[in-house]
């Protein structure tokens, strides 16, 4: 029977995953009808054919139910107003907090347009207002926004986040960037309401602690959507491996029903169930119904279910009826980040720290636990971050390890601190100066391990086959560790784990060696007015950059991390920005140049890039050919490159006095206007434009729009074409 279940809720949630592979639900009914005919005669004793065949129906059905539920622009919606600056009255329906931009940002459920007369309309808008229009805004008020209305984009590099996805998986099809909230016209805040008692306890426990100790300590209680926690805090934790302890999730909702029980031992066991579920569903609703936060509290509940009945709970089967019921209200949260790295995460708690802990027995009791529970986590979490980022934090397990209690004494402590505050602030207040000392030590541990080199292990993006590659072998090791074998594979039982690491080693990294191995390669990013592109060969890797911070924070560090870099062997600086201490705080670079007497902010060691000097980078020829302008020339495998920043027609005629120019092969031009003349001389077979240019009548030369196409990519096998398949809209 637990079998039979195991294969019915392993089968929804595998249609449900699986659900936008083309034809997949007929691959399930044919897979059940293989499995009905080959797995009886192989597996005597295990399921009957009747089971495989209602296993391929369930699968069948919930890709069927997937396809059903993903979210489609009605023909109301308010998209369709896409274009054009617009009045929208509508909703508040998710906790505004602050973007990078120091910008307010909050869903709105659209209700109409303020046209005369107003025009009804529906679905939601992703709104952005200047921070002195959004400042008190709160849940579930009714305001008017006016602003610009436009569709989000899909990416335009290579690595870059897929905003619009993003957005359309919780149903919301266009964007305002919104000027100004009429206020006159707004609802009032609603006197009482979840975000109310959020609001509360954040602000008695930053009032004695202060910031970032208080904000660090109301995210790790109420995750961080609840908190305007500042960038650069986030960016430490989640660049050190500690991501989740800003994450409400189910360590957060196990340390506090643990503790809380803990308290309570002396009551009975339906006086705990009471207690507990009480403290699940406060717990749920202050932070919010996040599908990590509802599996672990479902899972917290069939713990007390079994509690309160005198019977045993199966964990894996409790985590597999969780995912399964969530799945069921909302499947597309099968595509939520945080979804699956807590399903992945608790698994591998549920079959892999058992094991860990027996082949640990030569440690004391209360340590083996503490080690073997996050290199589970990290084991069966780190094939989705391959998967999904391409990198890995260096030190995660050493600060998992070393911060444990920290977060255990923060997160319990803050939790206490906040159900004081909802009764009586001032006392949450003052209890909360108990934390000041705790935090600093985390965020002083965080620090140090942020600053320390060589912070993440970049590698390149793992495909679909080496994901599921990777969890096959996972699986195998489990099988090897938790079941009766034969007695040769007992004997052999070590030498098959090595094996088998060996073996999920090479599933990563020889695909990316023997890709190295042949690369040479010439990347042209998407930027605004000054170029970005990267040149690899091999495993050395050229950036020629503008320094612009938007642009290394969204565009060039993705792509590097994607390609599986960890050191720049050679940096060009076109200009100077911000975004030269981000890059170079993220990556090392061997040698750094600057043209003329451009000076690389924050680092000591870049040199001079003058007329007539060139660089030598095995294949690579790079040389400076003006002075006093965004100019540079290069030459990879017989193709010499002309890179041309934002040059106005009076730059360009000084560029055609003072350099002696030739005929290149590419141009690359991020100006508004070309000089035909320029045009003549340079005689390019590919011109590569940052936006629209002026007109000019040369049907043989090959042209690449970068804010139509994308990024462009140069090879030898195959010149220049673009590198994404979805071509930017208008």
């Amino acid at each position: 029977m637990r079998s039979s279940g195991f294969i019915l809720l392993l089968a929804y949630i595998l249609g449900v995953l699986f659900a936008e592979v083309p034809g997949i639900p007929y691959v399930w009914l044919i897979l059940g009808c293989i499995f009905a005919f080959a797995i009886p005669w192989i597996w005597r004793t295990g399921p009957r054919a009747e089971l495989w065949i209602t296993a391929g129906l369930t699968a069948f059905f919930a890709s069927l139910y997937f396809q059903a539920r993903v979210p489609q622009p009605s023909s109301t919606d308010v998209s369709q107003y896409a274009g054009q600056e617009i009045a929208v009255r509508g909703t508040v329906i998710e906790t505004p907090t602050l973007n990078r931009d120091r910008n307010v940002r909050f869903v709105l459920e659209a209700q109409s347009v303020e046209t005369q007369p107003p025009k009804p309309t529906s679905g939601k808008l992703y709104v952005t207002v200047p921070i002195l229009q959004g400042t008190g805004l709160t849940l579930d008020r009714e305001i008017s926004v006016t602003g610009w209305l436009y569709e989000p984009q899909p990416p335009q590099n290579p690595g870059g986040f897929d905003f619009r996805a993003y957005l359309a998986r919780k149903g919301v099809f266009a964007g305002l960037k919104g000027k100004t909230i009429d206020w006159e016209t707004a609802s009032e805040p609603s006197s009482w309401g979840w975000w109310a008692l959020r609001e509360r306890i954040v602000k008695a426990l930053v009032e004695k602690l202060g910031v970032p100790e208080g904000t660090v300590v109301s995210a790790m209680v109420l995750g961080r959507r609840a908190v305007d926690l500042s960038d650069d805090v986030r960016d430490r934790f989640v660049n050190v491996g500690l991501a989740h302890a800003l994450a409400a999730s189910g360590f957060h909702v196990s340390l506090i029903l643990g503790a809380v029980l803990g308290l309570r031992r002396n009551l009975g066991d339906r006086s705990k169930f009471i207690l507990g579920s009480a403290t699940l569903l406060m717990y749920v609703g202050l932070v919010g119904f996040q599908p990590s936060v509802l599996r672990a509290a479902l899972m917290g509940f069939a713990g007390l279910v079994g509690l309160a009945t005198q019977r045993r709970v199966h964990p894996v089967g409790a985590l597999l009826v969780a995912a399964t019921l969530l799945l069921l209200v909302n499947p597309l949260w099968i595509r939520d980040l945080g979804f699956q790295l807590s399903f992945l995460a608790t698994l591998g708690l549920l079959v892999t720290v058992p094991p860990l802990v027996e082949k640990m027995d030569g440690l004391p009791p209360t340590i083996s636990p503490l080690l073997a529970v996050p290199i589970a986590a990290i084991i069966w979490t780190l094939p989705l971050q391959l998967y999904v980022f391409g990198q890995t934090p260096t030190y995660s397990l050493v600060v998992n390890l070393l911060t444990m209690p920290f977060l255990s004494v923060v997160t319990l402590g803050g939790f206490l601190c906040g159900m004081v505050a909802l009764v009586y602030p001032p006392a949450g207040s003052w209890a909360a100066l108990a934390l000041l000392y705790p935090v600093r030590g985390l965020l002083a541990m965080v620090n140090f391990f942020a600053e320390l080199p060589g912070g993440s292990i970049a590698v390149d993006k793992i495909e679909l086959w080496q994901l599921a590659s990777l969890y096959g072998v996972i699986g195998a090791g489990w099988w090897l560790t938790t079941r009766e074998k034969p007695r040769f594979l007992k004997r052999w039982r070590s030498f098959s784990l090595l094996l088998l690491a060996t073996v999920a080693g090479a599933l990563v990294f020889v695909p990316a060696v023997v890709e190295k191995a042949n690369l040479l390669r010439v990347t042209v990013l998407v930027t605004r007015e000054q170029p970005s592109i990267a040149i690899q060969q091999g495993w050395n890797t050229t950036l020629v950059h503008s320094g612009d911070e938007d642009t290394t924070r969204y565009a060039v560090l993705p792509f590097l991390r994607q390609e599986g870099v960890n050191r720049l062997d050679t940096v060009v600086a076109m200009s100077d920005g911000a975004g030269w201490t981000l890059l170079f705080d993220t990556l090392p670079a061997h040698q750094v140049y600057g043209l003329d007497a451009i000076e690389v902010s924050d680092k000591d060691t870049w040199k001079a890039l003058s007329p007539g000097m060139e660089i030598f980078d095995e294949a690579l020829e790079i040389r400076s050919i003006v002075s006093n302008l965004p100019v540079l020339q290069f030459s990879l495998s017989g193709e010499k490159w002309l890179i041309l920043g934002d040059l106005t027609r009076e730059e360009q005629d000084i560029l055609l006095e003072s350099a002696e120019l030739s005929q290149v092969s590419v141009l690359c031009f991020w100006g508004r206007s070309i000089d035909p003349h320029l045009l003549s001389v340079l005689s390019p077979s590919t011109l590569v434009v940052a936006s629209e240019i002026d007109e000019f009548e040369n049907r043989e030369i090959a042209i690449f729009r970068l804010d139509r196409e994308g990024a462009v990519q140069w090879t030898p096998q195959h010149s220049i074409e673009p590198v994404l398949e979805t071509p930017m809209e208008f």
